[in-house]
Protein backbone atom coordinates (compact mmCIF):
# COMPACT_ATOMS: atom_id res chain seq x y z
CA UNK A 1 0.00 0.00 0.00
CA UNK A 2 1.53 3.43 -1.13
CA UNK A 3 1.86 5.34 2.37
CA UNK A 4 4.20 8.01 0.88
CA UNK A 5 1.60 11.00 0.49
CA UNK A 6 1.61 14.43 1.06
CA UNK A 7 -1.74 15.69 1.29
CA UNK A 8 -1.52 19.43 0.85
CA UNK A 9 0.16 18.25 -2.37
CA UNK A 10 -2.31 15.81 -3.39
CA UNK A 11 -5.15 18.84 -2.37
CA UNK A 12 -3.03 21.02 -4.82
CA UNK A 13 -3.23 18.52 -7.70
CA UNK A 14 -6.67 18.23 -7.16
CA UNK A 15 -7.02 21.55 -8.67
CA UNK A 16 -6.05 20.10 -11.88
CA UNK A 17 -6.84 16.74 -12.47
CA UNK A 18 -8.22 13.50 -10.98
CA UNK A 19 -7.15 12.01 -7.72
CA UNK A 20 -5.87 8.17 -8.68
CA UNK A 21 -7.31 6.02 -6.66
CA UNK A 22 -4.27 5.12 -4.61
CA UNK A 23 -5.13 8.37 -3.17
CA UNK A 24 -8.22 8.84 -2.58
CA UNK A 25 -7.93 5.38 -0.44
CA UNK A 26 -5.02 7.08 1.41
CA UNK A 27 -7.28 10.22 2.23
CA UNK A 28 -9.72 8.24 3.13
CA UNK A 29 -7.57 5.55 5.36
CA UNK A 30 -6.28 9.32 7.19
CA UNK A 31 -9.97 11.25 7.15
CA UNK A 32 -9.62 11.60 11.09
CA UNK A 33 -6.57 13.93 10.59
CA UNK A 34 -8.72 16.01 7.98
CA UNK A 35 -11.85 18.04 8.47
CA UNK A 36 -15.46 16.53 7.77
CA UNK A 37 -17.60 18.93 6.47
CA UNK A 38 -21.14 18.91 8.09
CA UNK A 39 -23.18 20.53 5.90
CA UNK A 40 -22.21 20.56 1.81
CA UNK A 41 -21.54 23.93 0.78
CA UNK A 42 -23.54 25.76 -2.13
CA UNK A 43 -22.15 24.72 -5.57
CA UNK A 44 -18.53 24.04 -5.01
CA UNK A 45 -16.25 25.00 -7.60
CA UNK A 46 -13.65 22.76 -9.99
CA UNK A 47 -10.66 21.30 -8.06
CA UNK A 48 -13.06 20.98 -4.47
CA UNK A 49 -11.92 17.96 -2.51
CA UNK A 50 -14.69 17.46 0.74
CA UNK A 51 -14.64 15.15 3.10
CA UNK A 52 -18.43 13.63 4.32
CA UNK A 53 -19.20 11.87 6.92
CA UNK A 54 -22.64 9.86 5.86
CA UNK A 55 -23.95 8.67 9.19
CA UNK A 56 -24.02 12.19 10.07
CA UNK A 57 -24.99 13.71 6.58
CA UNK A 58 -26.77 11.58 4.63
CA UNK A 59 -27.54 14.26 1.80
CA UNK A 60 -23.95 15.16 1.40
CA UNK A 61 -25.02 15.24 -2.54
CA UNK A 62 -27.34 18.46 -2.32
CA UNK A 63 -24.71 20.76 -2.96
CA UNK A 64 -26.54 23.43 -5.08
CA UNK A 65 -25.05 21.81 -8.69
CA UNK A 66 -28.14 20.58 -11.05
CA UNK A 67 -26.64 17.34 -12.32
CA UNK A 68 -27.77 15.21 -15.68
CA UNK A 69 -30.98 12.96 -14.60
CA UNK A 70 -31.99 9.73 -15.73
CA UNK A 71 -34.46 9.15 -17.86
CA UNK A 72 -37.29 9.17 -15.05
CA UNK A 73 -36.04 13.23 -15.51
CA UNK A 74 -36.43 12.97 -11.50
CA UNK A 75 -33.23 11.06 -9.65
CA UNK A 76 -29.51 11.83 -10.65
CA UNK A 77 -28.05 9.49 -13.23
CA UNK A 78 -24.81 8.18 -11.25
CA UNK A 79 -22.50 5.89 -13.34
CA UNK A 80 -20.69 3.51 -10.37
CA UNK A 81 -17.37 1.84 -10.67
CA UNK A 82 -15.43 -0.15 -8.38
CA UNK A 83 -12.02 1.16 -8.10
CA UNK A 84 -8.97 -0.89 -7.43
CA UNK A 85 -5.79 -0.17 -5.47
CA UNK A 86 -3.10 -2.39 -6.44
CA UNK A 87 -5.26 -5.77 -7.76
CA UNK A 88 -7.93 -5.42 -4.60
CA UNK A 89 -11.18 -3.74 -5.44
CA UNK A 90 -11.31 -1.10 -2.65
CA UNK A 91 -13.32 1.63 -3.52
CA UNK A 92 -16.56 2.61 -4.52
CA UNK A 93 -16.83 5.68 -7.39
CA UNK A 94 -19.93 7.52 -8.09
CA UNK A 95 -19.85 9.59 -11.22
CA UNK A 96 -22.38 12.70 -12.23
CA UNK A 97 -22.10 15.03 -14.89
CA UNK A 98 -23.82 18.60 -14.90
CA UNK A 99 -26.94 18.73 -16.89
CA UNK A 100 -26.12 22.19 -18.23
CA UNK A 101 -22.02 22.01 -18.10
CA UNK A 102 -21.65 18.09 -19.09
CA UNK A 103 -17.63 19.26 -18.69
CA UNK A 104 -18.88 20.00 -15.10
CA UNK A 105 -18.46 16.65 -12.74
CA UNK A 106 -18.81 15.03 -9.34
CA UNK A 107 -17.20 11.83 -8.18
CA UNK A 108 -18.18 10.60 -4.36
CA UNK A 109 -15.79 7.56 -3.46
CA UNK A 110 -16.10 5.42 -0.46
CA UNK A 111 -14.23 2.72 0.87
CA UNK A 112 -15.57 -1.09 0.40
CA UNK A 113 -14.77 -2.42 3.53
CA UNK A 114 -18.20 -2.13 5.83
CA UNK A 115 -15.54 -0.30 9.18
CA UNK A 116 -15.37 2.41 6.91
CA UNK A 117 -17.48 3.17 4.16
CA UNK A 118 -19.27 5.71 6.02
CA UNK A 119 -16.18 8.35 5.02
CA UNK A 120 -17.17 9.97 2.01
CA UNK A 121 -14.82 11.69 -0.44
CA UNK A 122 -16.28 14.25 -3.18
CA UNK A 123 -14.39 16.01 -5.89
CA UNK A 124 -15.67 18.42 -8.34
CA UNK A 125 -13.63 19.33 -11.74
CA UNK A 126 -14.64 21.22 -14.48
CA UNK A 127 -13.38 19.08 -17.14
CA UNK A 128 -10.67 20.93 -20.16
CA UNK A 129 -9.37 18.16 -22.12
CA UNK A 130 -10.14 16.66 -24.97
CA UNK A 131 -11.71 13.57 -24.64
CA UNK A 132 -10.10 11.51 -27.45
CA UNK A 133 -13.11 9.73 -29.62
CA UNK A 134 -12.33 6.28 -30.61
CA UNK A 135 -15.06 6.21 -33.09
CA UNK A 136 -13.84 9.49 -34.52
CA UNK A 137 -10.44 7.61 -35.41
CA UNK A 138 -11.49 4.88 -37.03
CA UNK A 139 -13.30 6.77 -39.38
CA UNK A 140 -10.44 9.29 -40.19
CA UNK A 141 -8.24 6.36 -40.63
CA UNK A 142 -11.02 4.53 -43.30
CA UNK A 143 -10.82 7.98 -45.25
CA UNK A 144 -7.35 8.26 -45.15
CA UNK A 145 -7.05 4.57 -46.20
CA UNK A 146 -9.62 5.21 -48.91
CA UNK A 147 -7.88 8.37 -50.13
CA UNK A 148 -4.65 6.38 -50.71
CA UNK A 149 -6.26 3.36 -52.51
CA UNK A 150 -7.83 6.88 -54.74
CA UNK A 151 -4.25 8.19 -55.32
CA UNK A 152 -2.97 4.42 -55.73
CA UNK A 153 -5.30 3.64 -58.98
CA UNK A 154 -5.09 7.50 -59.91
CA UNK A 155 -1.13 6.90 -60.37
CA UNK A 156 -1.41 3.19 -61.40
CA UNK A 157 -3.61 4.47 -64.27
CA UNK A 158 -1.84 7.51 -65.33
CA UNK A 159 1.81 5.41 -65.64
CA UNK A 160 -0.39 2.46 -67.83
CA UNK A 161 -1.22 5.61 -70.29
Amino acid sequence: MESGFDINKLFREAQTRWLKPAEVHFILQNHEKYQIIHEPPQKPSSGSVLLFNKRVNRFFRKDGHSWRKKKDGRTVGEAHERLKVGNVETLNCYYAHGEHNPNFQRRSYWMLDPAHDHIVLVHYREINEVCFNFWLLRVVKFHILVFYVFLFLLLSDNSIQ
